[in-house]
């Protein structure tokens, strides 16, 4: 035999060191019954305690054993619950799997982060030779229109405009790195120089533009011969 506790006011049953909290039958005078497996004793709330003898053999029977079937009811009936979850969970999840795994969905979040990363590899910048030099150049959104600006500026002052700044000033990196920016170079460049500059950055976009596209289309043509989700993430 396993030790029992019951208090009635608290709804507590415990068997064997596992405690349950659950509405069950009870005397309304009864504080505690105590029972540690080979004897123990009851509490009263109006009496003095009544003690269960190991040589009394209905003592387990029939104070104790009622209040043990009690718990091991309750037990099942947490344990059934706890499993029927675990089903509704499980068949949950799966639907939401089967659902995210559809191969039109996939295609939808690859759609997406081929945008994502083209955008990102667009904005990342690009490298150029200046002056016998290869050096990084910025082409984040800001800059983006800078280079349109200042190339705009160029193209007058190479057509003859007057009162507009012959040189541009620009900012390059030496050993640049995804991780460092490396060492910031200030560059003057001619107006020439500078629209070549410029088609570089416009030849950057475009083949990144280009290659996402390429991806794109690919995802299409899985999409149309039944490809897999797993498939379809790999482009």
């Amino acid at each position: 035999m396993v030790a029992v506790t019951v208090v009635p006011n608290d709804k507590l049953i415990s068997v064997g060191g596992v405690p349950l909290v659950f509405d069950f039958p009870a005397p309304q005078n009864l504080h505690a019954l105590q029972w540690d497996g080979q004897q123990g004793h009851m509490e009263w709330i109006d009496d003095f305690n009544w003690p269960l003898m190991a040589s009394d053999a209905t003592a387990y029977t029939d104070e104790v054993a009622p209040y043990v079937a009690l718990w091991q009811t309750e037990k099942e009936r947490l344990e059934q619950e706890a499993a029927t979850r675990a089903a509704e969970n499980a068949a949950t999840e799966a639907a939401r799997l089967a659902e995210y795994n559809k191969p039109e969905n996939a295609a939808a979040r690859k759609i997406a982060a081929i945008d994502a990363e083209t955008s990102a590899t667009i904005v990342a910048g690009f490298d150029n030779e200046i002056g016998g030099e290869t050096l990084h150049f910025s082409y984040d959104s800001f800059d983006q229109q800078n280079f349109a600006d200042s190339a705009n500026v160029a193209q007058l002052v190479i057509a003859g405009g007057e009162g507009l700044p012959t040189d541009v000033v620009w900012n390059a990196y030496r050993n640049f790195s995804p991780e460092s920016k490396g060492e910031l170079v200030r560059l003057k460049l001619g107006p020439a120089v500078f629209i070549a500059l410029y088609m570089s950055a416009l030849a950057h976009k475009a083949a990144c533009m280009e290659r996402g596209g390429q991806r794109k289309v690919a995802v299409a043509e899985a999409l149309e011969r039944g490809a897999t989700a797993e498939e379809i993430e790999a482009i």
